[in-house]
């Protein structure tokens, strides 16, 4: 893939470039993503390509083993051109809905969090992830304060897509928006901190373009009055 990018200029015009690895679960394979980021470098030395000192690599982890010995071995060696999403979804008791161990059914959360101190000092500007189902949409507005109060001052928030909506989903999930945006008003949280919920986007049509190199589902999804 990386051979097929590098050397298909004409297709790939951009100016900078980002390499996302993406799950399952990224980190468990940060030997081979290593090898593959060297690689990629090599290459781009080699090829004396634009995108060498123009490149970021990112990718989105569960943070379960974010101070694992390899692991910050790469943070290391590659943080002039790194991004890292640490994904948690608010409180203890929204995020252990569905973060579960497979084996356990013990919940992520206090494995996650203590890691949240280290990952936030080496990525100050670092955003995290949320997911949104019919389950814990009633802890929606107290986990984007709590992830707040952790320290994150951004997230994208995502309402899943399989069919797991039920009737009056709607309405619970506006009366959660609604009380939401009345306490990031009132504590004039809009001034540093950022939640897609509010994206000025979001309800407007999305202009087709082939500059776009993101899906935009956080843009597209909405809950229906029928729950769906």
């Amino acid at each position: 893939s990386i051979d097929y990018i590098l050397s298909h200029r004409e297709m790939f015009p951009e100016d900078k470039a980002e390499f996302n690895f993406i799950g399952g679960e990224p980190t468990l394979e940060i030997k081979l993503i290593d090898q593959i980021c060297d690689y990629l470098k090599k290459e781009m030395f080699r090829l004396d390509h634009p995108w060498f000192n123009q490149y970021r690599i990112g990718f989105t982890t569960n943070g379960i083993n974010y101070d694992n010995f390899l692991i910050q071995e790469f943070i290391k060696k590659n943080s002039k051109h790194l991004s890292i999403t640490i994904t948690i979804d608010g409180t203890p008791q929204k995020h252990d809905i569905n973060r579960i161990y497979k084996n356990t059914k013990k919940g992520s959360y206090n494995d996650v969090v203590k890691h949240i101190p280290l990952w936030i000092k080496q990525f100050p500007n670092a955003q995290t992830k949320v997911t949104i189902s019919s389950e814990d949409i009633p802890y929606i507005k107290e986990s984007v304060l709590h992830i707040y109060d952790i320290g994150i001052k951004s997230m994208h928030i995502n309402c899943v897509s399989e069919d797991v909506w039920k009737k009056n989903d709607d309405k619970l999930f506006e009366q959660q928006l609604i009380e939401l945006a009345d306490v990031i008003i009132d504590g004039k949280y809009y001034r540093d901190h950022e939640c897609s919920f509010f994206d000025e986007h979001i309800g407007k049509p999305i202009p087709h373009s082939k500059k776009n190199n993101y899906c935009g589902a956080g843009h597209m999804l909405s809950i229906d009055a029928a729950g769906n």
